[in-house]
């Protein structure tokens, strides 16, 4: 069912008002499905599940504000965020843009497969064991007029072909395993498309427990301090080639980052990765070969 056959059933069930804080897809100039505009004034009668995980400290006024239920979207459609926003207000969550570590559930948009964009939003997720969900939850939610347990709906695959991480992450987090990297030490070598595009990456190790090195001085200083095996120090190179550039400089451009980075670890001791390593790791949580 369409997100606009949700809305229509929404105008079915109650009319109603409440307050929309800061999301407003009419004043951002977005064209929006005329039916979702009546998704502003609708109130979903919602019935507390005594059974379900979903709504745990999640009421108004809870003096736990650290159980807050607070939603994330993930690569979803205009549509799709309005009825997540309409949704959340309904029952007492709230919803961010952005990624924080407060963030309880992160919906996510599928393909005719369920697999799901490999975002930092979604990686940020499986790092911290928090709920990576299908907006079939959403609707299924609104559709019962009561909260449906999560994992049903917990997304198994990513569109990189990566499976389980977000299941994974989860049990991990439960148990109060160790962090994923744990242990490893990260140097960055060579350049990359974006400086915001390393820090990501630099962000995502660290959450992970991993230890980011910012210098080759670094590097050397704590090989020499570690007796650990090499594969505890990793030198990462960029596996993007810069845009414009033809088939053959790419590879060229690739080649010479491998040879530096191949270079750098050969002197220090260190192991060679490629930085898709870290985002497959990641997406399956569950740590790569190195080669």
């Amino acid at each position: 069912m369409s997100s606009s056959s949700y809305v229509r059933k929404l105008l079915l069930i109650r009319n109603g008002s409440f307050r929309l804080l800061y999301y407003t897809p009419f004043a951002c100039g977005l064209s929006v499905d005329p039916m979702l505009c009546g998704m502003l004034c609708t109130r979903l009668p919602f019935e507390p599940s005594q059974h379900s995980s979903f709504l745990e400290g999640s009421n108004e006024g809870s003096k736990d504000d650290s159980k807050k239920l607070l939603f994330c979207g993930s690569a979803l459609s205009t549509e799709e965020k309005i009825l997540l926003i309409n949704f959340a207000s309904k029952i007492g969550a709230n919803v961010t843009k952005t990624w924080t570590s407060e963030v309880t559930h992160v919906i996510a948009a599928t393909d005719e497969n369920g697999a799901c964009a490999r975002t930092l939003k979604v990686l940020m997720a499986i790092l911290n064991g928090k709920w990576v969900l299908k907006m079939d939850w959403v609707k299924a939610c609104i559709e019962e007029m009561n909260p449906v347990e999560e994992e049903p709906y917990e997304i198994s695959i990513d569109n990189e072909g990566c499976q389980g991480g977000p299941k994974t992450g989860r049990l991990r987090a439960m148990a109060n395993e160790p962090k994923l990297f744990t242990g490893l030490n990260f140097y960055f070598s060579g350049d990359y498309v974006t400086n915001t595009y390393k820090e990501d990456l630099e962000e995502l190790i660290e959450v992970g427990g991993g230890a980011v090195l910012r210098s080759k001085e670094e590097l050397e200083a704590k090989k020499l301090e570690s007796e650990g095996a090499p594969s505890r120090f990793l030198v990462v190179y960029n596996l993007d080639p810069p845009q414009g550039c033809k088939l053959g400089e790419e590879v060229s451009i690739i080649w010479q980052r491998m040879n530096d980075a191949e270079d750098l670890a050969s002197s220090t001791g260190s192991q060679v990765i490629g930085h898709t390593w870290i985002l497959k790791s990641i997406a399956a949580c569950k740590l790569e070969p190195f080669c």
